[in-house]
């Protein structure tokens, strides 16, 4: 059952919304996912709320296992050193989440390689209050800090750029095949119930993104288009002036998207770790998430003069960067067979292919040499 605070966030949100909806007869998936999100007040990633881990709704890579960050922190370390090993090596973290993946991989660094620990410079792009909050306080008196994204101008970065389960959570549209023509669906208040009917797109950049995916949708078969996705990743290489995009997301290419697959499209709710469909319960208290299209992340790599340098799975790119070292490490440090078994099962949890394994890695370079990064030496699949 909701606490009250959770009710009255919820209920407020929701005023809002269909007063907006009644302002002009309808709204855009993406706009109520806006809202339902990012409100600044009462949002689910803005208002303070536990959301990740037991207490929340979801479990992430970096709650797993701090095996996870060690094992990216190994890349990261290779990236510099291909580079030369420079003075100064910027780290940009999208979306830190609790600052679980920051403080591991800068407490690797720490351990394992201090000259690269000297030459990180780790910065995070944080929208939320409340996780910028928590961030700081679990990575008190490590080499980090936060920027807006509006402060990292083009051809500023030498580094990576990294995210863990970001391109998901941004606003999507949502859209519905109709006898060969696209629809929107839009969200509308039926008598005071919040839903979706079919009209017209909002915009023809919903049909071009299709057409560039090349899979046009059946007759009846509903799908996601995120728009803001491939910008996302876009302004990551337009930042870079020498150096790496590492994206990890669940989603796949647009041929497995939208080929029919899923024909009612990937939409996913999160509440108490329980998954839903509805995103017009709980709004603003439950997570409301898409699977990733790669190809249109790959498409905009290349059109911000990056390179796709390799798209894999989680699984293959931790085993190829050494986790199974890394296992043993965990072995041999363990004080209980007990304590040995939850890391074991830790571990396995992050490379099940029908789990967080399953997840997929893509990287993109800018500048940077074309030497194979040994986290793609596994699998490496065309995109």
């Amino acid at each position: 059952m909701a606490d009250s605070s959770e009710g009255s966030r919820e209920l407020a949100l929701e005023k809002l919304i269909r007063r907006e909806v009644r302002a002009h007869g309808r709204i855009t998936f993406e706009r109520f996912m806006e809202h339902a999100l990012y409100h600044p007040v009462w949002g689910y990633y803005t208002s303070g709320a536990t959301r990740i881990g037991a207490q929340g709704d979801y479990y992430t890579s970096p709650d797993v296992s701090p095996l996870f960050g060690a094992t990216l922190g190994r890349q990261i370390h290779e990236m510099w050193t291909l580079m030369g090993e420079p003075a100064e090596f910027t780290v940009v973290e999208w979306g830190a989440g609790k600052g679980l993946l920051a403080a591991d991989v800068l407490g690797w660094a720490g351990a394992a390689h201090p000259r690269f620990f000297q030459a990180l410079r780790y910065l995070i792009v944080e929208v939320s209050p409340g996780l910028r909050a928590a961030q700081r306080e679990r990575l008190r008196g490590l080499p980090a800090r936060w920027m807006a994204e509006s402060d990292i101008p083009p051809r500023s970065v030498t580094g990576c750029f990294i995210s863990n389960e970001v391109a998901d959570a941004l606003p999507f549209h949502r859209v519905r095949g109709n006898d060969g023509e696209l629809t929107e669906l839009w969200v509308v208040d039926r008598d005071g119930t919040l839903g979706e009917d079919p009209g017209e797109p909002s915009t023809p950049e919903l049909g071009a993104y299709l057409d560039a995916s090349g899979t046009p949708l059946s007759n009846g078969q509903t799908a996601e288009i995120n728009l803001r996705a491939p910008d996302w990743i876009l302004r990551q290489v337009e930042a870079l002036l020498s150096g790496w995009v590492l994206a990890i997301d669940y989603g796949g290419t647009a041929p497995g998207l939208y080929g029919g697959r899923y024909p009612h499209g990937t939409l996913a709710c999160y509440y108490r770790h329980t998954r839903g469909t509805d995103p017009f319960e709980r709004i603003g208290e439950q997570d409301i998430t898409a699977h990733v299209n790669f190809s249109a992340l790959a498409r905009a790599v290349r059109d911000a003069g990056g390179e796709v340098a390799g798209y894999t799975t989680q699984a293959f790119f931790l085993a190829a960067l050494g986790l199974g070292e890394g296992l043993l490490f965990a072995q041999a440090r363990a004080s209980t067979a007990g304590e040995w078994d939850r890391e074991r099962a830790a571990v396995e949890q992050l490379i099940r292919p029908d789990g967080l394994g399953g997840f997929r890695v893509l990287v993109a370079r800018k500048g940077a040499p074309a030497t194979p990064l040994r986290g793609l030496s596994l699998q490496n699949d065309p995109l």
